[in-house]
């Protein structure tokens, strides 16, 4: 076969492979569009065919990833715990309704996100409990007699949330939308109530509540029940109740670098052995964001030493269940920091990931030791010096302002109860 006729038909799969992504691309985009038409009218429908009706006892709970976690977990647990006489909605996905056992308390109903069931709740209920900003995002709009509760899902968080600092316009937009109809932020600190008033909640109107966080309770604990949740996740992984544990759970990047996530897993448990002695295994939490992408590494596949993490529901009860917890930026080390336990951060992209989204304030103010690399991880935890971080931790929720206490859950519930009885 001569070059021009190799040249041709490569020239006609080209084509063709062009022609079908383009009209795949086409009928994606148009498919997308008519979607959210649908949602839209949906949406428009219930909002006026609803316009006059509130059950006062009803409260829909919605969660970033759709799962039954932190904050609204936590206020769930407690008006059940109450025996409080209240229809308890959750948002959830499909994919979550279907699978078996429903990972959601008996007493609580779910509905599918984005579904005429969940605008009615939405439209109907009498409190709203947030923990991002999933009412804007699907928002039917809110009206004078409803409650707005949000609680965030970070603390005393290290990356900024401003929106110089979000390169999601959609997600901003939501922010700035939760900002206007907010009628409670729930704060851990005088720090984070800072961080309320100067992104999107600068309005008067929202009152910010330092209560603590309710998913942070747990960490308050008594012996017993730590050592009973810790039986849980030793159950759970099928591990021996004597083996240390660390949690190991980075957040993503918005420019999707995987390069970031390099951590020498072996190197971390060998000088966890020699600082702390004992056995020790890593679980291993990827955020919702990349946790498919990086679910085969082979470092992480392949070692018995490592466990899934995102195979279990709750990270604060592998917070109260671990020894020792390692992040980059995520704000999660900022919940662990209230156990005492050894904290540790890994960052490899420090300087452009500060670059890309910012911080707060300085790492090296935490008390957490950071490392770029591998070399500097491990000895960092071989020098690890319990007093000094002892006083940095004291020192750093003293800087903050941390009101945390183990009760946040009674008071958002406290909050509840009253405004679930007002008319106004």
């Amino acid at each position: 076969m001569s070059e021009y006729k190799v040249k041709g038909k490569l020239g006609q799969i080209q084509r063709r492979a062009a022609e079908k992504s383009f009209f795949k691309f086409t009928f994606m985009r148009a498919r997308q569009k008519t979607d959210l038409l649908i949602s839209y009218l949906m949406k428009k429908y219930i909002s006026y065919s609803t316009r006059d009706k509130v059950e006062k006892n009803k409260i829909v709970f919605m969660h970033y990833n759709n799962v039954y976690e932190c904050n609204p977990k936590y206020i769930c647990d407690e008006i059940i715990r109450q025996g409080l006489n209240y229809d308890i909605v959750f948002v959830t996905t499909k994919k979550i309704m279907d699978s078996l056992p429903l990972p959601f308390p008996p007493e609580v109903r779910v509905v599918r996100r984005n579904s005429l069931e969940h605008f009615y709740e939405m439209a109907t209920a009498r409190v709203w409990v947030d923990n991002a900003v999933n009412f804007p995002w699907n928002y039917v709009p809110k009206k004078g007699n409803q409650i707005y509760i949000n609680t965030w899902h970070g603390s005393m968080g290290l990356k900024k949330i401003d929106p110089d600092a979000v390169s999601d316009k959609h997600w901003r937009k939501c922010a700035e939308t939760a900002g206007r109809i907010t009628n409670f932020m729930i704060s851990n600190s005088s720090f984070e109530t800072m961080v309320y008033r100067t992104t999107y909640w600068k309005s008067k109107r929202v009152r910010v509540l330092e209560y603590g966080h309710p998913r942070n309770d747990v960490l308050f604990c008594s012996d017993e029940e730590k050592k009973a949740i810790k039986a849980k996740v030793c159950d759970f992984f099928d591990i021996e109740e004597d083996c240390n544990l660390i949690l190991y759970a980075p957040t993503f990047r918005d420019a999707r670098n995987l390069d970031c996530y390099d951590i020498d897993y072996n190197r971390i448990l060998e000088a966890a052995r020699k600082r702390f002695g004992g056995k020790w295994k890593i679980i291993n939490r990827y955020h919702f964001k990349v946790a498919n992408k990086l679910a085969n590494v082979k470092a992480v596949r392949n070692n018995p030493d490592i466990l899934q993490g995102n195979l279990y529901p709750d990270i604060q009860e592998l917070m109260a269940a671990c020894d020792m917890g390692i992040t980059d930026y995520s704000s999660w080390i900022c919940d662990f920091v209230l156990t005492g336990r050894p904290g540790f951060i890994y960052a490899n992209d420090l300087k452009s990931y500060d670059k890309e989204r910012g911080f707060y304030y300085p790492l090296d103010s935490t008390p957490f030791p950071i490392a770029e690399n591998n070399d500097q991880m491990e000895a960092n935890i071989l020098a690890f010096d319990d007093k000094k971080y002892a006083d940095d931790v004291k020192q750093f929720l003293a800087d903050r302002g941390s009101r945390e206490d183990g009760k946040a859950a009674a008071r958002v519930v406290g909050l509840i109860k009253k405004y679930m009885t007002e008319s106004k």
